[in-house]
């Protein structure tokens, strides 16, 4: 029973694994084609090992060509990156170049991060690695779990509706327990969510 149990648990791991692997390939492609959404979430993938082997200089270099093309995330982790000296050599007016920016177009956090990193307010007992700011990259993506309640607010006063199947979402921001949904994969392609949605935390799973 327990071997049996073994093998089963082993099988949706593999198959898992080729769901990722697949979506990363797509994915993948499409940025060599040289669309930018596909060049940020590829630079997703390598960053937080998504179908592919962590890589953060592969995931710099991916976020730097959507960055390029306007991407307000992907300049928003440039300028993270090049802050904390993660996947690319550390360079403070990169930093601030890439997070200025984000913030023209109106990245709330970029702007934020610009102006401690003018002050010299982003290292922590100086040492970047220190300063959790530096760790956060946009956006995370979560699995929802069965039965999840996607909700066009936060709290008990929106209306909220039950997911039939489990589906993958993209979040740049969190209100509370809440995350409010910014993409949505629908088949192997990443699309930006239609509207307002929040769902709270526990019930996501982080990937």
């Amino acid at each position: 029973m327990k071997k049996s149990l073994f093998y089963t648990v082993l099988l949706c791991m593999q198959l898992l694994a080729a769901g990722n692997a697949e979506l990363f390939w797509n994915t993948y492609t499409a940025a060599l084609r040289g669309e930018k959404e596909a060049q940020f979430q590829t630079g997703v993938m390598f960053e937080r090992g998504i179908g592919t082997d962590v890589n953060q200089s592969q995931a710099a270099k991916w976020y730097e060509k959507a960055a390029i093309q306007g991407h307000i995330d992907a300049q928003y982790n440039m300028g993270l990156m090049y802050a904390s000296g993660r996947g690319i050599e550390k360079n403070e007016q990169f930093a601030m170049m890439w997070l200025a920016s984000s913030a023209k177009q109106g990245d709330k956090e970029s702007r934020t991060l610009l102006l401690r990193l003018i002050d010299g307010k982003l290292e922590s007992n100086n040492n970047p690695e220190n300063d959790e700011s530096l760790k956060t990259m946009k956006p995370i993506r979560f699995e929802t779990k069965d039965e999840a309640l996607v909700c066009n607010s936060t709290g008990n006063t929106g209306e909220c509706h039950t997911l039939k199947e489990k589906k993958t979402f993209t979040s740049k921001s969190k209100q509370g327990s809440y995350y409010k949904i910014s993409g949505v994969v629908i088949g192997h392609k990443w699309q930006d969510y239609e509207g307002d949605g929040f769902i709270e935390m526990s019930m996501v799973e982080l990937k």
